[in-house]
């Protein structure tokens, strides 16, 4: 720790970054808050789409038993082709979002295949899908989740520590010039009292 001057000009120093802490503090409390909604939303998005999977391989295991034991090879027929992932800036934090998501259906010839494909097609074309959007939504919880440590920890760094420790230094200084003030005014009244009767 360095040592602390003891004058006014220190004092002024402590009285700005006292003021620079406190301006602070607000913005970093308002963005927590921010990101505390944003963090909420993601989490409700995440759950919802691992509630579409959930229903839609229901669904799939509901309506086409027959994938079980089918006879038809279902490798390798939906590819994606291509994932277009942008960022987005919400509170400061770069996020993924889907923006362009592309799949390629490998040619079958409609009578050599059961009649039930085409439906199998479309169910898995909908579940890459939703795994895709899990992955991003899971990495948006990720990022805000990062970010909102980061600023807990510095919104606590200011509120905790640096503003309470500033607050304390300027109290002490404040109270050793105040002592100071009152030892030269003791100290010239005595020193007016001996000329006085002398």
């Amino acid at each position: 720790m360095t040592q602390i001057k003891l004058n006014k000009s220190s004092l002024s120093q402590e009285r700005k970054k006292l003021s620079n802490y406190k301006q602070f503090l607000p913005s970093l409390d308002l963005k927590r808050q921010k990101l505390l909604v944003e963090k909420n939303k993601a989490d409700s998005e995440l759950k919802k789409i691992k509630a579409e999977i959930d229903v839609l391989e229901k669904e799939i295991a509901k309506k086409l038993p027959m994938i079980a034991v089918a006879e038809v090879d279902l490798n390798n027929l939906v590819r994606i082709e291509s994932v277009d992932i942008q960022s987005e800036n919400v509170v400061g934090v770069r996020l993924p979002r889907l923006s362009k998501l592309k799949f390629t259906t490998t040619s079958y010839s409609y009578f050599n295949t059961p009649h039930w494909l085409e439906g199998y097609i479309s169910s898995l074309k909908q579940m890459l899908e939703l795994r895709i959007r899990l992955n991003i939504a899971e990495m948006r919880v990720k990022s805000l989740d990062k970010s909102l440590q980061i600023v807990t920890q510095r919104k606590n760094l200011f509120e905790k520590v640096l503003i309470p420790k500033t607050t304390d230094i300027i109290r002490y200084i404040q109270i050793f010039l105040a002592d100071n003030e009152r030892a030269a005014v003791v100290r010239s009244k005595i020193a007016k009292k001996k000329r006085q009767t002398i």
